[in-house]
């Protein structure tokens, strides 16, 4: 989610434990029952690993998948470097989804390296052998759910969106990167204005979230803000109940969830904004568009505070976000994420129509020199 880099991306304070369990088949295994989830992925980067398990390749895959979910290029980058060469397809495919998160995550962007293992990643999920059939069906998950981000920034979104329901729709993948798989479906469908659909999966996502771990929480939080641009009273009673702790405690000092709670908040409770909510909702949706290397993850979070501000009458607010993300994740190559918030741009202006959407411009022009003085 979370994606992780094929898990969902939340975020929690955690410390590196002296007395991390050691990684065994048993663990692997469940790796292999759910996917790689949030929780899985936790214990993978604070468990301690035997000279045996770091010369595997699988292990090595899924640690370096663990560790770029957090952003640890240096570990990722050290992990995939060395050890045995690749022997089965489904090792070549959870070594070739890892090296494609990685090269997203690197700055400066290696376009060529993208799309080599995009390509490279397209080749293996044609191949029907099965190698290793205790592995085939993460193998197979892990490797879809990475050539959809490597077809999402070349544009390619009907090819991506074709990965993600294959992943989505089939009962014998592990359930945590169906989840996955949802979430970032619902990001496509609400770039290309079908908002219906994107709740949809963020509906069927947080059902099968159950039980996995804390997947529920951002889940809860993703649907409440897309619900926004379509029935704010519903989508305000839904963020009453998780501010009233219905659903469990929020912490809202650091982590995706809590930056992802503190925006919606000031939307649903504080509109028209003030100067300070606005730079407030800029510094928290900047540091969410940088905690993850996903297109189809940053294509979510502007999707879903874009339309959730427009739908609060903050059209100046929303417009502004859209542009200048747009324009930021095309300079970061995500070319298919921009043009997808060029077509919400668009439906925008059509919705104001000339005369409406000339105050909204100057307006967020105004807005935008005031926030200067304050960064």
């Amino acid at each position: 989610m979370s994606s992780g880099v094929v898990a969902l991306p939340l975020a929690e304070p955690e410390s590196a434990s002296p007395k991390a369990g050691i990684v065994d088949d048993a663990f692997i295994a469940r790796c292999r029952e759910f996917g790689l989830t949030e929780t899985t992925l936790r214990e993978l980067r604070r468990a301690q690993f035997s000279d045996e398990i770091l010369a595997d390749v699988t292990a090595r895959a899924l640690l370096a998948l663990a560790a770029l979910s957090r952003g640890d290029t240096v570990r990722a980058e050290r992990l995939l470097a060395t050890g045995k060469p690749v022997r089965t397809i489904e090792e070549k495919r959870l070594w070739l989804a890892a090296s494609l998160y990685l090269a997203c995550w690197q700055p400066p962007q290696k376009n060529d390296e993208i799309a080599q293992l995009t390509q490279a990643l397209g080749a293996a999920s044609t191949v029907e052998t099965i190698e290793s059939p205790d592995l085939a069906k993460l193998a197979m998950g892990c490797a879809a759910l990475a050539f959809a981000e490597g077809l999402l920034r070349v544009a390619d979104v009907g090819a991506a969106r074709n990965q993600l329901e294959l992943v989505a729709n089939d009962d014998q993948l592990p359930r945590g990167l169906a989840v996955v798989a949802r979430t970032l479906l619902a990001s496509i469908e609400i770039g290309v204005g079908r908002s219906d659909l994107a709740l949809g999966h963020l509906q069927v996502a947080l059902h099968a979230s159950a039980g996995l771990g804390p997947e529920d929480r951002l889940l809860r939080l993703l649907l409440i803000g897309l619900l926004f641009a379509e029935n704010r009273r519903l989508a305000r009673a839904m963020l009453d109940d998780v501010v009233a702790g219905r659903y469990g405690a929020i912490s809202t000092d650091q982590g995706t969830v809590a930056r992802l709670y503190r925006l919606l908040v000031q939307i649903a409770y504080h509109c028209p904004l003030k100067l300070e909510s606005t730079v407030e909702i800029r510094q928290d949706l900047r540091w969410l568009l940088g905690r993850h290397a996903s297109a189809a993850w940053c294509l979510l979070i502007v999707s879903l505070v874009g339309g959730a501000l427009v739908a609060a009458d903050e059209n100046c607010e929303g417009y502004d976000i859209l542009v200048q993300s747009a324009a930021e994740l095309r300079c970061r190559h995500m070319d298919g994420v921009a043009d997808l918030l060029d077509r919400q741009l668009a439906t925008l202006r059509g919705q104001l129509g000339p005369d409406g959407f000339e105050p909204v411009l100057r307006e967020a022009q105004r807005r935008r020199r005031l926030r200067a003085t304050k960064d």
